[in-house]
């Protein structure tokens, strides 16, 4: 109880502290007192009303091509690629006349699904934004926000206050445009209101670019963690600032069960092809303001490629640089509690494994997470799992405060007991549950960690976590018995306790195109100084009468690495690489600082753990080709593609000399084998053979792209 109190107190300090350091509370600081900021802001609202009454702009025409994706972002970071479930490919007509009448009407749209979901959007997700959205804001049919008041409306100066940004310039044949950045904020931040910036042509007030999110009270839907609207405008005739490209990303988690996967719907929409001030035909100036051809007439429109190759790259990252930027500034500009999720508490966990899990040190163990975020935008969060056949409590409690974007907070104070695993995961945390439970198969190699300290991360986008922890590790026992065969033994890890600095990361990245590769990487990396009592003699050591029993103070460095990369072929085929390296090295290396291989993915054909070395290397070289299969119904969500994909592949290990208790030879250990990925490529079986010292060994397991939740 003393440890919390003490990480309350300094966490407290450390938001008072973030807090001075941002910009002032609305309405006190000087800097959204700006004149000139104001001035620019009363152009812009005259200027609002004018275009819309300009005599010189009597009609335009445009056409835009637009994509609307539903992506599932899994596992706790923000940094790795998202899976994109289902896109949309759409083009649009408009037209716009005096008085201010508009018609938009669909005129293509097709469709893929590429994980099984019943997907729709609001409909409003399918039109295009004029005049730079209206004076009063409404988005997702009006289910997302309603009636939030536009911050160059008439009146918007009584509700928001401005402070000046940088100014840009444009550079169009034969002549440069001064835009200036001006940054807005409600005056009462509890109110339903938008935080963000718009740029303005410095000679007429012209908005050139407007970007918001909005505070928590102007959102009704109450899974929303983000909602950032763009709108760029374009000059047509060195004169209009008419629309020219429009983004929208939603993004929604779960009110009371928070677990890291959230839902995100992405719009994008491109307009060009202006024609202006020709007459508009009489037959579309009786359309509404949206609407649709018939479905045979959207099918047949003459789109190129297929949807899933064209799809924009931004649309299948992580998070846009527009999105991360939007919410940065506007937590700059008012409390971040202000824009965060309710004060509220929850039930979270890190993925299913967190609620059930079976292995070898715990036996069935059953636990249960919590988090609370006060109004002040401080998170506490904790979980607690019990093992049955060890009989131990295991759990882990945090402190910090509530980023602008994603889940865990930048800084946050910790203590913990967990059994850590020392190696990257072989298989999902479901899989290896149930091949624990039923079979003795248990891929996890673990430690009892105890622990106090401090996570860091330099930005909420941050792909890099640094970790510095006064810890406590004991060797673990088999405590448990699955239904059939016997479980392998624990290592043999020594009783050590110290200091230990940790930096993780993670990260991806999509291609430019579709034929440009895609990959996903993890880097792990400590330094340990500790001193303890070693069951086993250091690599060097021959025995343990010439170690003679000393107090072993380990001082050592550990990293390991793993990249993924899938290259397209063409057709479907694609080229998969795998890259795994690393190392360990310094005074004392306990067993539990050396690097391990053996199982599927690091050593196929080899056993689980059979490597245990101070380096090593691991390279994949595997070829997928589809080939038709067999199709499942899945009722209202469809049928699974008519296909499967053949994946043969070779690998190779490089390892220096093991452990006394895993004597392995230092050398290359080749193998091969061939996958199968079937029902949308979710589920994957592997055979393989190592041909030094292995043997044919199956596997069966969930696409490694959800393992981040199982």
């Amino acid at each position: 109880m003393a440890l919390l109190q003490g990480m309350v107190a300094a966490v407290v300090a450390l938001g008072s502290t973030t807090i001075a350091a941002q910009p002032p509370a609305a309405g006190n600081g000087s800097s959204w007192r700006s004149p000139a900021a104001d001035s620019l802001v009363a152009r812009a609202i005259a200027r609002r009303g004018l275009q819309l009454a300009d005599s010189t702009l009597l009609s335009y025409q445009a056409d835009a091509h637009g994509f609307l994706a539903f992506l599932a972002q899994l596992g706790e970071g923000v940094i790795i690629p998202p899976k994109v479930v289902q896109s949309e490919e759409l083009a649009l007509s408009i037209a716009w006349w005096q008085p201010g009448r508009s018609a938009q009407r669909l005129v293509g749209r097709r469709d893929t699904t590429l994980l099984p979901a019943d997907v729709s959007y609001y409909r409003d997700r399918y039109g295009v934004v004029l005049d730079n959205l209206p004076d009063r804001i409404r988005l997702g049919d009006g289910q997302d926000v309603r009636d939030v008041p536009h911050p160059l409306a008439a009146g918007a100066p009584g509700l928001y206050e401005y402070a000046m940004g940088r100014p840009l310039r444009i550079r169009i044949p034969g002549r440069e445009i001064l835009v200036d950045e001006v940054k807005f904020r409600p005056r009462d931040a509890t109110t339903p209101a938008a935080v963000g910036s718009v740029y303005l042509d410095h000679e007429t007030g012209a908005v050139v670019r407007l970007s918001m999110t909005f505070t928590r009270a102007a959102i009704i839907d109450k899974r929303i963690e983000t909602l950032v609207v763009t709108l760029e405008n374009g000059l047509v005739r060195e004169r209009y600032w008419l629309p020219r490209r429009q983004e929208v990303d939603v993004a929604r988690g779960s009110t009371w069960f928070d677990i890291p996967a959230r839902g995100i719907v992405r719009g994008r929409w491109e307009i060009a092809n202006y024609t202006v001030n020709e007459r508009i035909p009489p037959a579309t100036q009786l359309l509404p303001r949206w609407s649709s051809m018939p479905r045979d007439s959207l099918r047949a429109h003459p789109f190129e490629g297929r949807v899933v190759d064209v799809l924009p790259p931004e649309i299948q990252i992580a998070s846009s640089e527009d999105v991360v930027q939007a919410r940065v500034q506007a937590e700059h500009a008012v409390r971040a509690a202000m824009l965060a999720r309710p004060a509220t508490a929850s039930v979270t966990g890190r993925g299913i494994s967190d609620l059930a899990r079976f292995s070898r040190t715990e036996g069935l163990a059953l636990g249960i997470g919590g988090a609370h975020r006060n109004t002040l935008g401080v998170m506490v969060t904790g979980r607690v799992r019990y093992g049955v056949a060890d009989e131990q409590f295991k759990g882990h409690v945090a402190i910090g405060r509530s980023p602008a974007f994603g889940r865990t907070p930048t800084v946050q104070l910790f203590a913990e007991r967990d059994y850590r695993d020392l190696a990257f995961a072989e298989r999902a945390g479901v899989t290896n549950s149930a091949a624990a439970g039923l079979f003795g198969s248990d891929f996890t190699n673990q430690v009892d960690t105890r622990a106090v300290g401090l996570e860091w991360r330099r930005t909420p986008r941050s792909a890099y976590t640094w970790r510095l922890a006064y810890e406590s590790e004991r060797p673990l026992a088999v405590v448990a018995t699955p239904l059939s065969r016997r479980f392998a033994p624990t290592l043999g890890a020594w009783a050590l306790q110290g200091w230990r600095a940790e930096v993780r990361g993670s990260g991806g990245w999509v291609g430019a195109d579709a034929n440009a590769s895609r990959g996903v990487w993890q880097l792990q990396g400590g330094l340990g100084l500790a001193r303890g009592d070693a069951s086993t003699p250091p690599i060097g050591t021959e025995s343990m009468d010439e170690w003679n029993g000393r107090t072993a103070r380990p001082v050592v460095l550990r990293a390991q690495w793993l990249l993924q990369v899938t290259k397209p072929l063409g057709g479907d085929r694609a080229l998969f690489l795998q890259s795994m390296a690393g190392a360990s090295g310094g005074r004392d290396v306990p067993p539990q600082w050396r690097l391990f291989a053996g199982g599927p993915w690091s050593a196929p054909g080899y056993d689980y753990l059979t490597f245990a070395a101070r380096g090593l290397a691991s390279q994949r070289v595997e070829v997928r080709v589809p080939v038709p299969g067999p199709s499942i119904p899945l009722g209202r969500f469809g049928t699974s593609p008519p296909r499967v994909t053949l994946a043969p592949f070779v690998q190779a290990l490089a390892v220096t000399s093991g452990l006394p208790r895993r004597p392995t030879a230092a050398g290359v250990y080749p193998s091969a084998g061939m996958g199968v990925l079937f029902f949308y490529d979710l589920l994957r079986a592997d055979v393989a053979r190592g041909f030094r010292d292995g043997q044919w060994r199956f596997s069966i397991d969930i696409d490694r792209s959800f393992w981040g939740m199982l």
